[in-house]
């Protein structure tokens, strides 16, 4: 209650103490001292021009609570049919609505709601912009709240990033329907759906003529008023809304920003379209970190939403179509509901597994932090190393020792034990009157800790025989140890390497009378040197390099000094040696990414993406490796496996390509074009 210490509305609201330059909050947690819980309070204030000019020369000393038709009546009544809305999981729940006469500014009108523990969707976009998959994930639950909304006739219309609030555990909710409803009847609008005009309020906690049982909503019953009912009229209204609302693009959907002419009863109607364009405006927004038009001022957004595009979604990725289907100006083009939820759905499922980068993450070294300090537990005794009825032990004690043994197991624990026999004892401590080293008998028993590095001795001498065991006798490794080539890093793909010095690769003499010059197909050999698989022949191309090739695959030159290999739909390029370090730099990673020609398409294209990106190395020699896609023209989006090795001062280059939904046919001509490749000397 310290906490809550300002001034109480409607006589049970207690507020927080207002700042120190005297304004009190327009959205504020309060505590509700009849249910004594907390509760969120929103303000939404009555602007003088609005009264002026709808409600006209009112009696003198009036509140902006009476009179039978005012601004603030009509707001009312709209906010509390609002919050007659079911509960539902998505929605916030209102629990009152009251006019307050007493606040700044000549009164206002308060909508106290449930206390959300969450964060509003504008503050997390303050701190950073959300992925398309991110998104998509806060937009399937909104339109999820809006649809339970639309099923009941209602239109949000204020869908913005800070009506959607975004949870600690991920889940969106959505709020801001009271304020919305207040808001459009403040300025003219009717925004209650026709099915509660004709029918009016629920019974629930109303009575028959409107009248609330706890007087904060007294006579506000709904009566059919309808909205506008002229050109001249709608154009008023919308005048006095861009005072209202402001600039917001989320709430100027083109049906509702675009003036009044005489044939205004052909104009679209205000209904779920609007909140579709909303979410859509909010998808741009949050993935893009700007709005579609500019917000420089109301006027100049409702008159861009009418007569100019949105702005390009060029970062909003797989989110993109969607984001231009929502925003398109003809409400009738929008996406369905259905239609829409199933796209999110879609794109959810698709999202990617997360990408630990090519950043590492450096884990804080601070001595006064890690490693933590924590309470020691409990003291060990040791066991008795000797039994009081080993005739050993009995004859090798003194007179005195015997003595004390003897005496009652009182006068026993008083005593010291024996310095020859340590008793009881701490794990590790060490006998009074004996050194660490020193002392007439040492303690026989094995210390806890050294008994456990024996284990995990043995554990990791078994493990390794295993691995020994596996390499040595298993098939397809290249026979015994002294025969299989070098070991890859433990994060590289599988990649063949140069032979030791001093000794030719196996079959490669053999295959000197019938190696491929300039063109045809790679041929099989007797020994592929690292063994090729099944379906692939192992080919030694003269410009010196030789690699595994799928059966069947052709080889031409591709200019730049690359030689090419394609069958159909796929292709594999070889760049051996172009590229120098010298002129590139030595990060095979920074090379791949910025500087690889045969890579510039994936840079240049708007549709691409990049994963699995990260540093190895290959027989002592730094490589790097990923995984791209990307939209070419006439092809479609392309799955394309990369490998740089740096080698002799050189980049050596090996690139499979394939289309997107044959992924894994293309990583399997990539692992065994790499596992084989050996450039030149």
């Amino acid at each position: 209650m310290d906490e809550y210490a300002g001034r109480v509305l409607a006589g049970r609201y207690r507020l927080p103490r207002p700042p120190s330059d005297g304004y009190e909050l327009a959205e504020t947690p309060a505590f509700d001292t009849y249910s004594g819980q907390e509760v969120m309070a929103r303000q939404v204030p009555l602007p003088e021009v609005v009264q002026a000019e709808l409600v006209g020369a009112g009696a003198p000393g009036r509140g902006p609570s009476a009179g039978s038709d005012g601004p603030a009546r009509r707001a009312l009544e709209a906010a509390v049919a609002a919050a007659r809305i079911p509960d539902h999981p998505r929605l916030v729940q209102v629990f009152d609505v009251f006019l307050d006469d007493a606040g700044p500014g000549g009164g206002s009108l308060w909508i106290v709601s449930e206390l959300v523990r969450a964060r509003p969707l504008a503050a997390l976009l303050g701190a950073d912009r959300l992925s398309p998959y991110r998104a998509a994930e806060i937009a399937a639950d909104v339109l999820t709240a809006a649809r339970v909304l639309h099923a009941h006739g209602w239109t949000h219309r204020n869908i913005t990033t800070r009506t959607v609030l975004v949870c600690d555990d991920g889940r969106a909710m959505l709020g801001g329907l009271a304020e919305s409803a207040a808001e459009e009847a403040l300025c003219g609008f009717d925004p209650v759906p026709e099915e509660v005009l004709a029918g009016g309020l629920p019974a629930d906690g109303t009575a028959a003529d409107g009248t609330a049982a706890d007087g904060h909503t007294e006579g506000a019953s709904v009566a059919s008023r309808g909205g506008p009912d002229s050109a001249a009229a709608h154009e008023r209204a919308r005048q006095a809304r861009i005072g209202v609302v402001g600039a917001v693009t989320e709430r100027w959907a083109p049906e509702q920003a675009g003036p009044m002419h005489d044939s205004w009863q052909l104009a679209p109607p205000v209904g779920p379209a609007a909140d579709l364009w909303a979410l859509g405006a909010l998808l741009f927004r949050s993935v893009q970190g700007h709005p579609p038009f500019p917000e420089h001022s109301a006027a100049e957004l409702v008159q861009a939403v009418c007569s100019e595009p949105p702005a390009y979604a060029e970062e909003c990725g797989p989110l993109r179509p969607v984001v231009e289907s929502l925003l398109r100006a003809d409400p009738e083009e929008r996406p369905e509901p259905e239609e829409l939820s199933g796209w999110l759905r879609s794109l959810i499922r698709s999202a990617p597994e997360p990408d630990l980068g090519t950043a590492p993450v450096s884990v804080p070294t601070d001595p006064r932090r890690l490693p933590e300090v924590r309470r020691r537990g409990e003291l060990v005794r040791r066991r008795r190393l000797f039994s009081r009825g080993a005739g050993a032990a009995q004859q090798g004690r003194t007179g005195r020792d015997r003595e004390r043994h003897d005496r009652p197991a009182a006068a026993s624990a008083a005593a010291p034990p024996p310095a020859a026999v340590p008793d009881l004892g701490v794990v590790g401590a060490v006998p009074s009157g004996q050194g660490r080293h020193g002392g007439r008998h040492r303690n026989s028993g094995r210390n806890p800790k050294s008994l456990g590095l024996v284990l995990v001795s043995l554990v990791f001498l078994l493990v390794a025989g295993a691995l020994l065991a596996a390499v040595l006798f298993l098939p397809g490794n290249g026979g015994t140890g002294a025969e299989a080539g070098p070991s890859v890093s433990q994060n590289s793909v599988p990649a063949a390497v140069e032979p030791p010095a001093g000794q030719a690769p196996s079959g490669e003499e053999e295959q000197d009378g019938r190696e491929s010059s300039g063109g045809g197909t790679p041929t099989r050999t007797a020994d592929a040197g690292p063994g090729t698989a099944d379906g692939f022949a192992s080919h030694k191309d003269p410009e010196g390099f030789a690699v595994a090739v799928p059966d069947g695959w052709r080889r031409s030159e591709a200019g730049g000094g690359r030689v090419r290999f394609a069958d159909g739909e796929y292709e594999m390029l070889v760049v051996p040696g172009r590229d120098s370090a010298a002129s590139f730099g030595e990060d095979p990673l920074a090379y791949q990414v910025d500087k690889e020609k045969e890579l510039a398409a994936f840079r240049s294209s708007s549709w691409s993406s990049a994963s699995g990106l990260r540093r190895l190395t290959i027989a002592g020699d730094p490589a790097a490796t990923g995984t791209f896609t990307w939209h070419a023209s006439g092809r479609g989006e392309l799955y394309v496996r990369n490998l740089a090795v740096l080698s002799g001062g050189r980049y050596h280059v090996v690139l499979v390509t394939g289309p997107s939904d044959r992924g894994a046919e293309v990583d399997r001509f990539f692992d065994e074009a790499v596992r084989t490749f050996r450039p030149s000397a």
